[in-house]
């Protein structure tokens, strides 16, 4: 049940119970943030860096789908001073636990008005 694995992950992220991430990600995992150019090498500085990011955000799953070893989820983010952001997050497991994930992540915003403008597109 892979797909368990990463709803308790999202879980904990929406509680702030970042502590408890270590209940599904082996302790050498690494996280990738291709957006920024970063990894963060070890389930530790992972926590570290949830526990020290500023402000206090919520994760709610719109879709999980699990192919072989890999789940990929699409989640909204959204925090207390109204941002809102999706992430899309590829988890790669090893022993049942999560080894790897890589995430894009970017912004909810509007449709640009030319696209609507020439029919092409609509809000919903």
């Amino acid at each position: 049940m892979l797909e368990q694995k990463v709803k308790v992950f999202w879980e904990h992220i929406n509680n702030a119970d970042f502590d408890k991430l270590a209940e599904v990600m082996k302790i050498d995992a690494n996280v990738i943030l291709p957006n920024t150019k970063e990894i963060f090498k070890g389930c530790d500085n992972f926590i570290k860096f949830s526990k020290d990011y500023p402000g206090r955000w919520y994760a709610s799953i719109k879709k999980l789908i699990a192919i072989e070893n890999q789940v990929i989820s699409a989640v909204e983010i959204t925090s207390n001073d109204g941002i809102s952001l999706y992430v899309t997050s590829f988890f790669e497991f090893e022993d049942g636990m999560i080894k790897e994930i890589t995430e894009y992540w970017g912004e909810n915003g509007e449709v640009p008005k030319w696209r609507q403008d020439k029919g092409y597109s609509e809000a919903y």
